[in-house]
């Protein structure tokens, strides 16, 4: 048989197209987030001895390149990208160099610093310690060695200030002249040598003249770029603009990119004199970019790429940056308190246990702020609690040292803390002291507000709100009772995402809260158990002040009252750790707190003062809960008639007959009374507020015979 016996048949598609060619492989540039992590090792060389990761502008990964020492003293560097297979559509890491015009190593360096000059070295390894030797400067170089170095994009480089420092070797002098960073490094140089001889560099123009054999010049020729040849490209891509998105992401110098928790993005932006936190997605942070980007090109940014911009902001912050805990008005840090006085400057307090606090210019925390945040005034020493007095129109002595509690409570960075209830006829000033104790520790443009409508709502409030003040309320929902109380001493709310099916949205945070309203507003017994109780007496016409002769009392005091404010939080800090509560009552750790501020003597009050007030008013809370609730009153009359045992037992249905007998038949018959199926979880919620008079309920008992049915048991606490 003539010719090859094995040769395609004619027509038949070519074999080696079919196996698949090297150069069916195209680098994705950049390596989507799909991507499997690179391989460890070579499958001939083994593991590299060092390898340098080539990113985008944006931060984006485009590959590595990897170098390999070999036994006898010689090393190997061998890109590794990240390749689709045109023909199959497969995608892998493959050790195939980068296209051309190839990126240069460090564009996500020269990005985020866009004014800081540039050094170009011959090597990864130079480049890395140059820029230790040289913080200020931004080392990069191109990939594959000097006799490539026409084959990299040297674009981004163009309007900046730009030094070479090449390797001392035969290669080196190809590439440019001169000496390696790494052996400056290696032999102990300093910046100071090192910026030395970066200063007595040639300039550009005078060192292509020499390099010609042509006598050194001097003059302003010596120094100008013109000089060198354009030997590679139009005069339009010599001139073509970046992209807006690059130009965006080069506006970040001096920017800290970090995420919370939750992995919210974030940017701590220099702003004159001080710093600002601002969410990457919000709309104070992309006016800013855009007015930076003005500054700039004076030119105007167009939608898609402020989009483009934020979305790989928000990748640098969230994979790149460093994680912080957020803070709004309140913040903790090494044991220190921290107080957000909401000006420009972005001041703060600080609160310490031994120092006494002090105003500073950069607080060490997060602090967050809403738009709707105002400035507290900045605190003076040299006044006493008692300056608050004239302003809380409260009953007696002992309301207003739960006040003054309550506000000691809202300075500390976690909770529980209780829930301020203000009742009060019309004309008692509940609104104004409701603001005022807002405006104390967290004013804003809206003090007070309607109750929300629902968790949603609620929880929305509380992520942009430290104290919580609720206006003017007739009632308090079931659901909103059980959401404030999840806030007082901590809890979840959580809703579907926005534009997702599967997605959740997370407020899992505890907030001081205040509300008020004419009627008694706790009527259940866990809202009841975190309450500070305040009714408010009726002001006469005689002691009752105008808005304005108000305000301005108050504006000239305010300084003086938050600096008695921050004494006694202070004393607490130094003082709790001290402090032993024998009997802790409902809110523990809120009533340790403020004795311990008591007991540093910056409030003035005698030693056990504030627990006798707690304690009296937790007890009119129980009953104010007992007297409003039918069910809690006919237990009551139960255990008190004439016929009572000392305990009670039966079925959930011998139990509303048995209580029905003490209330009127329009009770039975309202929506307030309880059937069958509901009794036993009214009386557990009713179980602490009753075991305070002495009535125990058992609500997990059954009977002995043998249907084992359900009962309910009622004892006095004395039998």
């Amino acid at each position: 048989m003539a010719g090859d016996p094995f040769a395609p048949l004619p027509g038949a598609p070519n074999a080696s197209v079919r196996r698949g060619t090297r150069d069916d492989w195209a680098p994705l540039f950049p390596v989507p987030p799909s991507a499997p992590p690179p391989p460890e090792a070579h499958p001939k060389r083994g593991k590299p001895s060092a390898l340098w990761e080539y990113r985008s502008p944006a931060g984006e990964l485009l590959g590595l390149v990897c170098r390999f020492d070999q036994p006898e003293g010689g090393k190997d560097i061998l890109p590794l990208t990240f390749c689709e297979n045109r023909g199959r559509g497969r995608q892998e890491w493959r050790w195939k160099g980068f296209p051309e015009p190839r990126p240069l190593y460090g564009l996500d360096r020269l990005a985020a610093r866009p004014q800081a000059p540039v050094l170009v070295c011959e090597g990864e390894k130079a480049a890395d310690a140059a820029g230790r030797l040289l913080p200020d400067h931004v080392a990069v170089t191109s990939p594959s060695g000097s006799k490539s170095a026409g084959k990299a994009s040297w674009i981004d480089l163009r309007g900046r200030a730009v030094t070479i420092w090449p390797d001392a070797d035969t290669a080196g002098f190809d590439y440019a002249e001169g000496w390696d960073a790494a052996d400056a490094e290696r032999d102990g140089w300093g910046a100071d040598r090192a910026l030395a001889l970066i200063a007595a560099a040639l300039p550009s123009g005078e060192y292509m003249h020499q390099a010609h054999g042509l006598k050194p010049r001097t003059g302003p020729d010596a120094t100008a770029f013109g000089d060198i040849p354009n030997e590679g490209g139009s005069e339009e891509s010599t001139h073509r603009r970046p992209p807006q998105r690059d130009v965006l992401l080069s506006l970040l110098d001096g920017c800290e990119l970090w995420h919370d928790a939750d992995n919210n993005a974030f940017v701590t932006i220099p702003i004159k004199n001080h710093f600002e936190n601002w969410p990457v997605s919000g709309g104070s942070f992309k006016t800013w970019l855009c007015g930076r980007h003005y500054a700039a090109t004076s030119g105007a940014v167009g939608g898609q790429a402020l989009q483009d911009a934020i979305r790989v902001i928000e990748y640098r912050a969230i994979y790149d940056g460093p994680e912080y805990s957020t803070f709004l008005r309140v913040g903790e840090h090494e044991g220190d308190i921290y107080l957000d006085l909401g000006g420009r400057d972005w001041r703060a307090v600080k609160v310490t246990a031994r120092e006494g606090w002090s105003v500073i210019d950069r607080p060490p925390v997060k602090f967050l702020r809403s738009s709707a945040e105002r400035a507290l005034p900045t605190p003076e020493k040299g006044e006493g609690i008692e300056l608050l007095r004239d302003f809380v129109n409260v009953r007696t002595e002992g309301d207003f040292r739960l006040f003054v509690a309550w506000l000691l409570a809202a300075f500390r960075p976690t909770g529980p803390y209780p829930v301020l209830v203000i009742n009060g006829e019309q004309g008692s000033s509940k609104s104004t002291v409701a603001r005022l104790a807002r405006t104390l520790i967290d004013p804003n443009k809206s003090d007070i507000r309607a109750e929300p409508k629902d968790d949603y709502n609620l929880a929305v409030s509380a992520k942009s709100n430290w104290v919580m003040a609720l206006d003017n309320l007739s009632s308090i929902r079931g659901d909103l009772s059980d959401g404030l109380c999840r806030l007082s001493t901590g809890g979840g709310f959580a809703t579907r995402e926005h534009y997702t099916n599967w997605g959740e949205t997370i407020f899992d945070g505890q907030r001081p809260i205040v509300l008020n309203g004419i009627p008694d507003l706790v009527s259940r017994p866990d809202l009841a158990s975190r309450a500070l109780l305040l009714t408010l007496p009726a002001i006469s016409e005689g002691e009752r002040k105008t808005e304005e002769e108000f305000k301005a009392l108050l504006n000239a005091r305010l300084p003086f009252i938050l600096g008695a404010l921050l004494d006694a939080v202070s004393g607490a800090l130094r003082y709790r750790s001290d402090v032993h509560l024998e009997c802790k009552p409902r809110m523990a750790d809120f009533a340790l707190w403020v004795t311990a501020a008591e007991k540093s003597g910056a409030l003035g009050w005698a030693d056990g003062s504030f627990l006798d007030a707690y304690r009296s008013n937790q007890e009119g809370a129980v009953e104010s809960v007992i007297e409003s609730d039918p069910v809690a009153g006919a237990v009551r009359a139960l255990v008190g008639s004439e016929g009572w045992q000392g305990s009670w037992q039966g079925t959930a249905t011998a139990l509303i007959e048995a209580l029905g007998a003490h209330v009127p038949e329009a009770v039975r018959r309202s929506k307030v009374w309880p059937t069958a199926g509901s009794i036993k979880g009214r009386l557990r919620r009713l179980q602490p507020a009753m075991r305070t008079f002495g009535i125990i309920f058992d609500l997990d008992a059954r009977s002995t015979g043998h249907d084992r049915s359900r009962l309910i048991g009622i004892r006095s606490q004395a039998s």
